[in-house]
């Protein structure tokens, strides 16, 4: 094992190494400092600064570090953080000797010494600070650009990418500037493959060119960047990730479209949630694109600045969009983030049910793969219309769950006729055909769907009876099976994405799949075996399918059991509600949904007080928490003021769940990160806060909520 250390260089030795492009832009004295400057770089100090003060403010920063694949990112996206306009740069790259300390000789068991060399930057800036610039920041900057150069590549570009997009956020966008576009050219020259950028500068300009280079793995190894009257001009001798040659033309035609590319969506980034993120999705969408022998029309579908802010929203809000549709949809994703009127325009449910037919009708796919692909990709249409805030939380819910509302009708009849072509058709007694219906419950019932949201069902049919079929076999089987079949129609990727919940049937995950209507009105009969919370919950039960006159016969039922004048035991509401605080939220966590304070609080709450009142004022008996409190404000039952308090807590705490669930992409995990993470960063902005106001806000609310329960 051998372990290097760098020889110095002389003067002389760096000159003729570098050659005219250099000594153009340095004098004697200055090459002198940069030798001796070199000679201190080490994996201890991976950087060193010399500064020179200008004149009308400026300053002639001359940086040396050890040439590692994105080192110049690094360097440059922390002046930029620093709040350092770079006016112009002079960039190289030289090979440094060093001296192996130790190579062993096998044969004769002796050492000897091998002579190699590292690679170094050599880089000169000349800056302009802003107004507020303290000259003690200097050491500050070379401590943060060092720790930077010494952390791992992806964790040091993460850190430098959010602290360059706090600087742009608060750096006004005049005209939309940042998204000017760059002319980007390749040439050969002398053995050279040069890029040659211009275009209006504007903050963070060199940032987002280095950047773009190292996010596709290529090398500067050279490169003079200037400005002049607001025009950048800069060009970049490039090589590969491992020194080698770009020469080809398939490749230099991906490194100009990419380059300008990525340059354009990094100055995107101050606008996302988490722009780390946002910026790692979209090299790995480049990266996987240019493997595609379609590459040039998916660079170009892009290119318009309206799609790229679309990818750079929901990039930066989640990873697990990312993962579950980007990646999966592939064929789909261009099309739909570049058609802007798509996005911009609520699809009705008519609408929905008549493409979900047709696309069934023409696919060559089984019709479940089908029925899949068509949720998966109105899905992923929806959620990106609430990310792009194109429509409020209200809204998105709604579209929701008329699409689940079309996705699970449509499920239940291909499982009905699947099942009937096996077992013929369920009849009642007196051989009718026996009807069944799908009620929704919890979130779904209520029309309340949200990010990574299950879907509650409960499914019912009308009685006892045999199927019709060569094989004649009890309704209670037949419908056995067609709730099987139903579930293993709709597929989920992920936990909680779409993940049908049975469990509020009656008895429960012990219970039949599907009920009688004689089997509900026997269980939530008064001397029935439902538990008090189920009472609760029945309030959000809603027909989505099948018949309509079962569902009315099964609402029947559910009204005489919730609504009926017996009393509500809220002393057993409350030790419910503790006993989750307790066992569903790990011991120091804050639970959006379940800790004091949590949703569940007002949802609960809210249940209650339309359970003892809806005997006498049919006008609360809604599934949707928020129109229940306008009915019951309306009604005199609450007071208007308190109404609108747990309206707004209400709606606070489920965009807060949103937001936890568009990150984690599942819908179980809902504790709120530690106040001084970059995950509650990210958080608050999501929300449109900053954190002090986050702070407030779930303070405000949850102690609104946690007051409803409260001797």
């Amino acid at each position: 094992m051998t372990s290097a250390s760098p020889a110095p260089l002389s003067a002389a030795e760096l000159q003729a190494q570098l050659g005219a492009p250099y000594t153009e832009v340095t004098t004697a004295e200055e090459r002198e400092r940069h030798a001796e400057l070199l000679a201190t770089i080490s994996v201890q100090r991976p950087l060193a600064l010399h500064l020179q003060p200008r004149r009308h403010g400026r300053w002639r920063v001359t940086v040396a570090a050890a040439d590692t694949l994105g080192a110049l990112s690094i360097i440059s996206g922390s002046l930029t953080a620093a709040r350092l306009d770079i006016e112009s740069a002079d960039l190289f790259t030289l090979r440094v000797p060093a001296l192996a300390r130790a190579s062993r000789v096998s044969s004769r068991h002796q050492l000897q010494s091998t002579a190699v060399t590292v690679g170094r930057l050599l880089d000169i800036f000349e800056v302009r600070p802003d107004a507020r610039w303290d000259d003690a920041r200097w050491d500050q900057l070379l401590a943060d650009t060092s720790a930077l150069l010494a952390a791992p590549r992806d964790e040091a570009r993460a850190r430098v990418v959010d602290a360059v997009s706090d600087v742009l956020r608060a750096t006004p966008d005049e005209a939309g500037a940042r998204l000017w576009p760059v002319t980007v050219n390749i040439s050969l020259e002398a053995d050279e493959t040069r890029l040659h950028l211009t275009g209006q500068d504007t903050p963070g300009f060199l940032f987002e060119l280095t950047n773009a280079l190292a996010l596709l793995n290529v090398n500067i190894t050279r490169g003079h960047i200037r400005t002049i009257d607001g025009e950048t001009d800069d060009v970049l001798v490039i090589r590969g990730a491992h020194g080698e040659s770009l020469e080809d033309e398939a490749s230099l035609r991906q490194v100009r479209a990419a380059v300008a590319l990525i340059k354009q969506f990094t100055a995107l980034l101050p606008d996302t949630a988490d722009p780390a993120q946002a910026l790692r999705q979209f090299a790995a969408l480049m990266r996987q694109l240019l493997t595609q022998p379609q590459w040039a029309d998916d660079i170009a579908a892009l290119e318009d600045s309206e799609a790229q802010r679309t990818l750079a929203e929901v990039m930066g809000a989640s990873t697990f969009l990312w993962e579950d549709f980007l990646r999966m949809q592939h064929a789909s994703l261009f099309p739909l983030v570049g058609d802007m009127a798509t996005l911009d325009r609520r699809v009705p449910r008519d609408e929905l049910e008549r493409d979900l037919a047709q696309r069934l009708a023409t696919s060559s796919d089984a019709p479940a793969t089908a029925l899949n692909a068509f949720k998966d990709h109105e899905m992923f249409r929806i959620d990106l219309r609430h990310i792009t805030g194109r429509i409020d939380f209200r809204t998105f819910a709604a579209e929701l769950t008329e699409l689940a509302e079309v996705v699970v009708a449509t499920a239940a009849w291909l499982a009905a006729d699947a099942v009937a072509l096996q077992s013929g058709t369920p009849r009642l007694t007196h051989d009718e055909a026996c009807p069944w219906a799908v009620f929704a419950l919890g979130k779904f019932g209520g029309s309340e769907l949200g990010f990574a949201s299950d879907i509650e069902l409960l499914f019912a049919y009308a009685g006892d009876g045999m199927t019709d079929g060569a094989q004649p076999q009890p309704n209670d089987r037949y419908f056995e099976a067609w709730v099987r079949e139903f579930l293993a129609t709709i597929a989920t990727r992920e936990s909680g994405i779409f993940e049908v919940d049975m469990r509020l049937r009656p008895h429960g995950n012990a219970g039949p799949l599907a009920s009688s209507v004689a089997g509900l009105a026997a269980y939530y009969a008064t001397d029935g075996e439902a538990l008090p919370f189920e009472r609760l919950a029945l309030v959000k039960l809603r027909q989505v399918a099948g018949d309509p006159a079962l569902g009315a016969r099964v609402e029947v039922v559910r009204d005489a059991f919730v609504y009926s004048a017996a009393p509500l035991d809220r002393d057993e509401i409350a030790h419910l509600r503790e006993r989750q605080a307790n066992e569903l939220v790990p011991t120091g966590e804050v639970s959006a949904k379940h800790s004091t304070g949590g949703v569940v609080d007002i949802e609960y709450w809210v249940q209650a007080r339309q359970i003892e009142v809806g005997a006498h004022d049919p006008s609360v008996r809604t599934s949707n928490t928020l129109l229940a409190l306008e009915r019951l404000a309306g009604g005199g039952h609450i007071e208007a003021t308190l109404a609108t308090d747990l309206a707004e807590a209400y709606s606070f705490l489920r965009r807060l769940i949103d937001a936890l669930r568009v990150v984690r992409g599942n819908a179980h995990d809902l504790t709120i990160p530690a106040r001084d993470s970059r995950a509650y960063a990210y958080l608050a902005r999501r929300l449109e806060l900053d954190p002090a106001a986050l702070d407030a806000a779930l303070e405000q609310h949850m102690s609104r909520a946690s007051s409803l329960w409260t001797p």
